[in-house]
Formats: C-alpha cells, structure tokens, sequence
C-alpha cells in the first residue's frame, strides 16, 4: 500500500519534477506529510524515506523494463517472465548479465505499468 500512495502521490504531482523526475526538498517534506495522513506499514515515513523508497521503485522499474523487452523473453504483471524448459537456459544467460532480475523469472511486479507511463 504505502507503494501504491507514493506512486499515485508523485503521478499527481508529476508537473513538479524536475528533469529525469528529479524532487526538490520540498517535495519530499509535502509527501511525507500526505503520507502521514493513511495508515502505512512500518515506521513512520520521513522525507528521506519518501524519497529512497522512489529510488529503489525507480530502480526496480528498469530491472522488470529490461526483463519485459528482453528478446526471446515474455513478461507478464502476474507470472514474471513466465520461464519455461524452452526458455530456461535464454532466463539463465539473461540473469547472468542482470543479476537483479532473477526474482522476476515467475513473479511479476503490479507497479509496472504504473510507473510506465511515469517514467
């Protein structure tokens, strides 16, 4: 859940970016704020958490880009990369050079099309 405010938060505030979605401060004080307002997970969410958790989404996005363009690869929201013993060693070679990917090869990640228009 806190995922899914954050994303809907930076989406409606997407005419605050700056290039490449870049935040300023202020940003990240104003969603940490809004943040406070629902009943989030864990500790309570700071600016800097706000904005690390952005990060490390924006981080993941390109990992399941990569798996969902990959040549030879399909993806799918619900089963990841969808690996069967056809594709095994193709998943194998793809993993080797994106290490960060291996937990995609059958689950998928519900933030992606969400961020695809986003980023």
């Amino acid at each position: 859940m806190d995922e899914t405010l954050l994303i809907e938060y930076i989406t409606a505030n997407r005419p605050k970016s700056g290039d490449g979605m870049n935040f300023d401060k202020t940003f990240w004080v104003s969603i940490a704020d809004s943040m406070a307002n629902h009943a989030c997970s864990g500790a309570p969410k700071t600016p800097m958490a706000c904005q690390s958790k952005w990060a490390w989404l924006r981080s993941l996005y390109d990992i399941v880009h990569k798996v969902a363009n990959a040549s030879g690869l399909s993806y799918s929201l619900e089963n990841g990369a969808s690996i069967t013993a056809e594709s095994e060693s193709m998943w194998a070679d793809f993993v080797k050079k994106n290490p960060k990917a291996k937990s995609l090869k059958d689950k998928g990640w519900k933030h992606y099309d969400s961020l695809k228009g986003l980023i």
